[in-house]
């Protein structure tokens, strides 16, 4: 199972933020019912015969906060997270357009990076500036793919294996693109009622939001076991 996060803080109260003591529950919830949390390349080389109580955590965009709350909490439980990056917008001021504050509401930047390099943070693409890559031409959307993956291993010296659709969105050609480009696999939060076919590059995700009540999110973690177990 593969859980999708975006920011976990103590200051925002909306649907892609977390806080970061409640983010520390829910984690601790899924120890105290004994899911293994495992790197996404384990799961990836057994994705049609794992075990049912195994958990990646992701984040996606590359928000700073990743750094100063989730990794810190994970770190405490030796989980390591992988957190797929919006290349164009990582150490720069650019910041979402629902957000005011330059930095609260920042990416991560190069050394931060880094930093989280040391202590087994992996991290994977999410594009170069998010697009809807469905929406935009074939050459476009392949150079968001291709470019982003070169710049971080660029920057940080590892290879990047994974990569993340934006809005959940992707056809048969932009799955293509991905493996063209080398990516060993890729996933995707499905929208509602969105059928997908589970492969090494669509692999489903479950979202958890903020507006997800502890009930909610003990409800999707089950709800998406016993899926997986039938």
């Amino acid at each position: 199972m593969i859980l999708a996060y975006h920011r976990i803080n103590p200051w925002y109260k909306d649907a892609l933020t977390i806080k970061h003591e409640y983010f520390k529950k829910q984690i601790e919830y899924l120890i105290s019912k004994k899911f293994l949390f495992i790197p996404i390349n384990e799961y990836i080389e057994n994705y049609k015969k794992n075990s049912k109580k195994k958990i990646i955590i992701t984040f996606d965009d590359g928000f700073a906060d990743n750094f100063w709350f989730a990794c810190n909490i994970l770190k405490e439980f030796g989980i390591n997270p992988l957190i797929f990056l919006i290349v164009n917008y990582i150490g720069t001021d650019k910041i979402f357009s629902r957000y005011k504050d330059k930095e609260k509401d920042r990416f991560l930047n190069w050394d931060e990076i880094k930093e989280m390099l040391k202590y087994g943070v992996e991290f994977g693409s999410h594009t170069l500036t998010h697009p809807h890559l469905i929406q935009i031409t074939e050459e476009e959307a392949k150079k968001e793919i291709f470019d982003s993956k070169k710049i971080i291993e660029d920057k940080i010296g590892k290879e990047i294996k994974f990569f993340c659709y934006p809005y959940g969105e992707y056809n048969e050609k932009v799955v293509e693109f991905v493996e063209m480009a080398g990516y060993k696999g890729a996933v995707v939060t499905p929208k509602k009622n969105m059928k997908i076919i589970n492969s090494k590059f669509t692999m489903k995700r479950v979202g958890i939001y903020g507006h997800n009540s502890f009930f909610i999110f003990k409800l999707k973690i089950w709800k998406e076991y016993l899926k997986e177990k039938f």
